[in-house]
């Protein structure tokens, strides 16, 4: 089988978490069997290709599957989109990448639900695919190269890129005064932001620049915290699910997708951040460490995850008019 993979052309202006996972699927794609190009100068012609993986709802994208679903491939969509807090002004154009798609891909059953009463998709288009991270996480590195590299004893850590939406800002007024220090790795999307948070942190809060997703060094960080922080107006990302599986406790916002693929094993915290430093407290003293790699390891790591995704695609494509 070989794929082709697609997304809007804005999507790599200022990348997160959801580019990366997109980016790490080809390599996953290729450790199960299957050819995966991303589209562009380099990829084959459209004919040669079994199907297309769009990543994204967001708008921009439905010229390209237009264009797609003309030339009668099969499209499978993984949406990227907040169904929990679906904004009105996005609405149309999220609904016509769901029409435009085959198969929508959602990560769980809460999501599906939501698509469905939300945007009333056929229940035959959707699939439960649970996200996968890389098992490399799993693996014990020295626990000082990360504390030793940046002079740190006991900290916070989150891993991401800085943005409004994150709410990074309300975690650095939360936590100023705390006596372990707070640690950001991952850059930021927007300077102004950025600038605000580092206006408000006091010398207890340190911003690192992106470092390698996977690398042994953010693997060290994760396994070496003592709490990992991660809020924001949607779900948690992979870095939280990473850091669970390196054995962190981890303090996050009271979410139903958490819930269904995190379990009762986090402290989870009210949305509205009136208890941010509360949690950081319970989870340092709830010894919750290493609780959650076990569950991680059996349900949410690859390339067992894209496996799955690979099966849906075949299950597409043995249906798939015209196809022999």
């Amino acid at each position: 089988m070989r794929l082709l993979l697609t997304t809007y052309h804005q999507a790599f202006l200022a990348p997160g978490g959801g580019e990366t996972e997109f980016l790490q699927l080809a390599e996953y794609l290729s450790e199960n069997g299957v050819r995966a190009d991303f589209y562009g100068h380099t990829s084959r012609p459209l004919r040669q290709y079994d199907a297309v993986i769009h990543f994204s709802a967001f708008g921009g994208g439905e010229g390209l599957l237009r264009s797609i679903r003309d030339a009668g491939k099969p499209i499978v969509l993984l949406p990227n989109y907040n169904f929990f807090n679906a904004a009105s002004t996005s609405a149309q154009v999220v609904r016509e990448h769901l029409d435009l798609a085959d198969l929508i891909v959602v990560r769980t059953h809460v999501e599906s639900e939501l698509c469905k009463a939300s945007f009333h998709v056929d229940d035959r288009k959707l699939v439960i695919v649970p996200p996968g991270i890389n098992p490399s996480f799993a693996k014990l590195v020295p626990d000082d190269l990360f504390r030793s590299a940046y002079g740190l004893e006991r900290f916070i850590l989150w891993v991401g890129a800085l943005e409004q939406a994150k709410q990074q800002l309300q975690a650095i007024e939360a936590l100023n005064d705390y006596d372990i220090p707070l640690i950001f790795i991952g850059g930021y999307r927007d300077r102004s932001y950025f600038e605000k948070c580092k206006a408000a942190a006091s010398n207890h809060v340190r911003f690192l620049p992106y470092l390698q997703a996977g690398s042994e060094i953010v693997r060290s960080a994760m396994q070496s915290c003592e709490v990992y922080l991660e809020l924001g107006v949607d779900f948690p990302g992979h870095s939280a699910i990473e850091a669970g599986l390196a054995g962190a406790p981890l303090v996050l916002h009271e979410h139903p997708w958490s819930r269904e693929l995190l379990g009762d094993d986090v402290t989870y915290i009210a949305a509205d951040n009136s208890d941010i430093g509360e949690g950081v407290s319970r989870a340092l003293a709830g010894k919750k460490r290493n609780l959650l790699v076990n569950r991680i390891k059996q349900q949410l790591v690859q390339p067992e995850s894209t496996a799955r995704l690979i099966q849906e695609i075949e299950l597409l494509l043995e249906r798939w008019p015209g196809r022999k």
